[in-house]
């Protein structure tokens, strides 16, 4: 399907009735005229805000099963977090994304590549992690579900790898994991319970 939307002169509001309206999927094609608001003010926020539309209209994201549990765990662990992604979209609009599917949980930092122009496994957007984290990078853990950007990627930057490797859930890399293999220490899980059990132990 294709939706085409005129200049809407300042106003998020016919954008947002669009998506509420036809609930448009990745498939779908939109084309959007005009200005439509994102230079109207010529405000960083205006076009963050476009973003986010944008974004939420192209992909949607569903929770892997028991992450607020996990992430509850950690978080009364005293246990910090942060984000490292090789997402086109920013920084910004992934943490309003993150914000909204776990409300209750404060990530430390997000980080993504469209911003720090380097892609994981290269070494420098994990040592860019370990520098906001503040710790020694000896003292993390970098859970991933590829193997080559995030545990060849993490163990090759000094981090403890950790293979979120759910076979519940429907994805393109396990074929392509399956062909990876790693000669190194790593922690393997099969579900988020995995890592709240090591955790506790």
């Amino acid at each position: 399907m294709v939706y085409i939307t005129g200049d809407i002169h300042g106003s998020l509001e016919p954008i947002y009735d669009m998506f509420a309206k036809y609930h448009p999927n990745k498939d779908d094609i939109i084309v959007i005229l005009g200005d439509v608001g994102v230079n109207y003010t010529g405000t960083l926020q205006d076009i963050e805000e476009a973003e986010c539309i944008i974004m939420n209209g192209v992909s949607h994201a569903v929770p892997l099963p028991k992450t607020d549990e996990m992430l509850k765990v950690l978080k009364n662990d005293g246990i910090r977090t942060g984000v490292v992604s090789n997402l086109c979209w920013s920084g910004t609009a992934l943490t309003r994304r993150l914000q909204e599917a776990f409300s209750e949980h404060h990530f430390d930092f997000v980080i993504t590549s469209s911003e720090y122009i380097f892609r994981k496994p290269d070494v420098h957007i994990f040592d860019m992690a370990v520098r906001k984290s503040g710790l020694d990078k000896t003292d993390i853990w970098y859970c991933g579900n590829n193997k080559e950007a995030d545990i060849i990627g993490s163990h090759e930057a000094g981090l403890f790898p950790v293979f979120y490797d759910d076979r519940s859930v429907p994805s393109r890399l396990h074929e392509r994991n399956d062909k990876i293999m790693i000669d190194f220490p790593y922690l393997h899980l099969s579900s988020w319970d995995d890592l709240i059990n090591a955790i506790m132990q």
